[in-house]
């Protein structure tokens, strides 16, 4: 994914923080327990995001223990564990990273591609494997994605990503949750699309400037940085209006102020970031 979906880490509680750290963690530490150690690259704040809202809205909590990490062996930190919203998001962040690597390998980063897909191969196909028929639809649009890739620029790759997401949504809802409504699924499906839809237009507009300097691919090609931006702009804002409606009106069971922060602040906070030529950074 690409690590823009996160919380506007300002105006979060320190415990909130803390819990939306110990998710990141706790997703983290089950791709290893899943896949092994290489595969935890393909942790992202984006699937930090899925995992924290499936638990959101599960009647039961995943555990939390104090646990050192590789990184900083002596110093203990919360960690979120022993949940299916925890090995679910696991399953599709080495999924997703897997099938993007390979894309890669086949387009215009091809080393870079080729030498993460290989080294992801065997995870990538064990995640396929424990979701065979949602695998199956992603790889389409994956392929459908890559030849809107090779066209004339548009917006469509952002739809087909968004289609992507709204599958993983709804598998996590028939996965992971139990109890919802058909009303609520719905919405939370469609919500899928339009994050997958923000997070695709975010990536194309933070990397417009690169793109057109190396004449590579891209949404906006044709148009000013200013006109790209403008343009942007307007579409992020509209799907930001759509996700704020709908998640101001799920059933949330805990952790509805962190969800808040991600889609009413989170999200239009890194927009303006992007907008003003600046990276978001790390939390």
């Amino acid at each position: 994914m690409f690590g823009y979906v996160r919380p506007h880490k300002a105006e979060l509680l320190m415990k909130e923080f803390t819990r939306f750290r110990a998710t990141y963690c706790g997703l983290c530490k089950q791709i290893s327990q899943r896949y092994g150690q290489i595969p935890r690259i393909s942790v992202s704040y984006d699937l930090t995001f899925l995992a924290l809202l499936l638990l959101s809205l599960s009647p039961v909590d995943a555990q939390a223990e104090l646990e050192s990490c590789v990184l900083n062996p002596l110093k203990k930190k919360p960690v979120l564990k022993d949940h299916k919203a925890l090995e679910f998001s696991a399953d599709m962040s080495v999924l997703l990273f897997w099938l993007k690597a390979k894309d890669d390998a086949g387009d215009e980063k091809k080393i870079r591609g080729t030498l993460i897909s290989a080294a992801l191969s065997r995870s990538g196909h064990k995640a396929k494997k424990l979701h065979p028929e949602l695998s199956e639809k992603i790889v389409v649009l994956m392929q459908e994605l890559s030849l809107a890739e090779k066209g004339e620029p548009s917006v469509v790759p952002a739809d087909i990503f968004g289609s992507i997401l709204s599958e993983i949504f709804a598998a996590a809802l028939t996965e992971v949750l139990s109890g919802l409504t058909p009303e609520f699924i719905a919405a939370l499906t469609d919500s899928g699309r339009s994050l997958g839809r923000w997070a695709y237009l975010m990536d194309a507009i933070d990397d417009f400037e690169l793109d057109t300097h190396n004449n590579e691919w891209n949404p906006f090609t044709g148009l000013t940085l200013e006109q790209a931006r403008e343009q942007a702009n307007s579409l992020l804002i509209e799907e930001e209006i759509k996700l704020d409606r709908t998640f101001a009106l799920l059933p949330y069971e805990r952790d509805g102020s962190i969800i808040y922060n991600v889609i009413v602040l989170g999200l239009p906070s890194v927009r303006q970031t992007v907008m003003q030529g600046q990276k978001p950074g790390k939390l």
